[in-house]
């Protein structure tokens, strides 16, 4: 497609989300970009650590950036409970933009709130600054803007909006603050972002006949909310759980050609004999050709198809389609519900992964990546990858083949530290095994923060003893910090 933008996260920071008080991560390529503007290296990360640090609050994070991007609203049963009610949760993105000749950096920031009462998730502040380039990054805009019609008092009110800049002069020209009241109330009402929603986007124009500072900054948002809606793809966790229940089998598609791009989680039907629309038929049927051709590299001699058993017309006249899905093998054909859930968690992620291999715009961030899949074959495709893989992965896993596969500066690791979580490991040597090295840094240490709590490891043999017997007191040696953290506990 022409006039593609390229969008790539360069960097990240959580504040007081979930269990994050602060973590701060920068990418690969952020040092590239800051000093000379472009993505040199291939962008592979993985992030490692124990459970509860900090690894899925990541992913998470990256699914609500998703949705601000898409101009749609958060969904709130995931994720109220992650946001701090007291102070909110402030995320922080900062990103690297190419359009035709012209290239950027931008910095979004948004400070979300949750209503307990109307079950929403608010966008109370958000921030957007941007630079272009030149032989620096030069021409620093900041448009800041606080929502104030989340509280409904304010429309009654008629209270006056504005967005906050150190730059007036350069936005003079600019038409922010024509029609932004209603612009508001409608942002507040739909829960979405006042710089990327349908209504701001139309206002936007990159017309040559526009001022100079409206155009860069149309592209800037026209840029991030393309990369949202068409080339940012987030699998968390949940996937796992349909795969397993023999729900639906999650197949999530990139496909794009001269005319459209097509971007989503197609639901191949697992249980039996499924009903799906005759055009959504035809969209699966094209995600599994696709498949099917990097299956065979992979899984030798195994293919899937998606058999029509019979057609029915619905209420409207449109056609939906019965399917069956098989899994052929050898000459053996069965119901693909009877592959392990590693085949079938290879075949939900195939057709992302062969966009992110093949196209510099793809964002594709996985939570774990390794969940059902050998660790032999998960090592040989991130290698592969990480050689190849013209666009962004960020994965999150517990399996340490990656070690054995990618360099050190492509791992993560979280922190038993809520106010740092997320560090790169220093001090390896070139003849150190990167996986004993992991593993030896958890329990002797010699980095700035802990990863692994050790009183925890005394914490287990104590813990099951009691379990079994808790009438009983158990006589156990524990070292002090563990008998400070059980007396503060009044245990």
């Amino acid at each position: 497609m022409e006039n593609q933008y390229l969008v790539r996260i360069i960097k990240n920071e959580l504040i007081h989300f979930k269990n994050v008080n602060r973590g701060e991560i920068r990418y690969i390529n952020y040092s590239s970009v800051e000093k000379a503007a472009v993505i040199q290296k291939n962008d592979i990360v993985g992030i490692y650590g124990q459970n509860g640090s900090g690894k899925t609050a990541l992913v998470e994070a990256l699914d609500i950036l998703k949705c601000i991007l898409a101009g749609e609203e958060i969904p709130y049963e995931p994720y109220e409970g992650l946001i701090d009610s007291a102070n909110g949760s402030k995320l922080t993105t900062v990103f690297f933009i190419e359009y035709k000749d012209q290239t950027y950096k931008a910095c979004y920031e948004v400070l979300l709130n949750v209503d307990l009462e109307e079950k929403k998730i608010k966008l109370t502040s958000e921030k957007l600054t941007y630079w272009d380039r030149g032989a620096t990054w030069k021409g620093k805009r900041e448009l800041e803007f606080k929502n104030p019609y989340y509280n409904t008092n304010s429309i009654l009110e008629d209270v006056s909006v504005e967005f906050q800049t150190e730059h007036k002069k350069e936005f003079e020209n600019v038409p922010l603050d024509k029609g932004l009241q209603n612009l508001a109330v409608f942002c507040a009402q739909k829960n979405v972002s006042i710089f990327f929603n349908p209504l701001f986007l139309n206002k936007l124009s990159e017309s040559d006949e526009k001022q100079k500072e409206e155009k860069k900054l149309a592209v800037v948002i026209r840029g991030l909310s393309s990369f949202g809606k068409l080339y940012f793809q987030v699998v968390k966790v949940n996937q796992l759980a349909d795969i397993n229940r023999n729900a639906v089998l999650p197949v999530n598609i990139h496909f794009e050609n001269e005319n459209f791009v097509m971007k989503g989680c197609l639901p191949l039907v697992m249980n039996g004999r499924g009903k799906i629309p005759e055009s959504l038929f035809i969209q699966l049927k094209s995600a599994i050709d696709a498949i099917n051709i990097a299956l065979k590299a992979i899984i030798p001699n195994l293919r899937i198809e998606l058999r029509n058993v019979n057609e029915e017309p619905d209420e409207s006249g449109k056609r939906n389609i019965f399917v069956e899905v098989y899994s052929i093998r050898n000459g053996k054909e069965f119901l693909t519900r009877y592959e392990s859930e590693g085949i079938k968690r290879i075949i939900s992620l195939l057709n992302y992964l062969i966009a992110l291999y093949n196209y510099p715009q793809i964002c594709l961030v996985v939570d774990e990546l390794d969940s059902g899949i050998f660790e032999y074959l998960l090592g040989e495709i991130l290698g592969v990858l990480n050689e190849e893989a013209k666009g962004q992965l960020i994965f999150t896993s517990h399996n340490l083949r990656a070690f054995e596969k990618l360099d050190i500066k492509n791992i993560i690791c979280t922190t038993v530290n809520p106010e740092n979580r997320y560090i790169r490991l220093v001090g390896k040597e070139k003849n150190h095994n990167p996986r004993d090295f992991y593993l030896r840094t958890i329990t002797v240490g010699g980095q700035k923060e802990e990863l692994y709590d050790e009183a925890d490891l005394q914490s287990i043999g104590y813990a099951f003893r009691k379990a079994c017997h808790p009438e009983r007191r158990v006589k156990i040696n524990f070292s002090d910090e563990f008998r400070k953290k059980l007396q503060g506990d009044g245990n």
